[in-house]
């Protein structure tokens, strides 16, 4: 079996044609709905495969129609649920577009000092922020913006960040 990433949580519908409500948490989802590849419901502690039929963002959240549900009655069950994909790499990235999951475990680089390593990523109103595991074992934040970061290197796992007083 595939690995599967969170790609979003179903927090209502919308309208009686079966349209659900997603809170995405992927910064690429023209990808991950596409109609040509399965996704996953969390359904009771299982995996549910379904087809997505139609995608359009709407107000700030994604609408999805499910293929063979086009009802509002036969979706109403997984308001709550999460979304889950395939864990497979995105196509047409341009060399400054990566995947959020494949900067964790990336080494974070001050001046050629390692300073730590990405644990996690927080998604805030006003950005990202790169959560860093710090050698003392500390948790630091970096705002993950250009005039913070310097360079990212997936190949090479790191990130380099710029010289700054107090920012980690």
């Amino acid at each position: 079996m595939k690995a599967k990433i969170l790609i979003g949580t179903i927090v209502n519908t919308h309208g009686i044609r079966g349209e659900l409500k997603v809170l995405s948490e992927t910064d690429f989802q023209s990808q991950r709905y596409r109609s040509d590849r399965p996704v996953y419901l969390a359904v009771d502690g299982t995996f549910l495969p379904v087809k997505i039929k139609k995608f359009r963002p709407h107000q700030g959240f994604d609408l999805l129609t499910l293929e063979g549900m086009e009802d509002i009655n036969l979706v109403e069950r997984y308001r709550g649920c999460q979304i889950y994909a395939d864990d497979e790499p995105l196509s047409g990235l341009s060399p400054d577009e990566f995947s959020a999951r494949s900067l964790l475990g990336c080494r974070v680089i001050k001046n050629g000092k390692d300073l730590g390593t990405v644990s996690g990523i927080r998604n805030y109103p006003q950005g990202d922020y790169l959560e860093v595991r710090k050698s003392d074992a500390t948790l630091g934040l970096i705002p993950f913006r250009d005039e913070f970061i310097v360079r990212v290197d997936v190949s090479a796992k790191t990130v380099e960040i710029i010289e700054m007083e107090g920012l980690l």
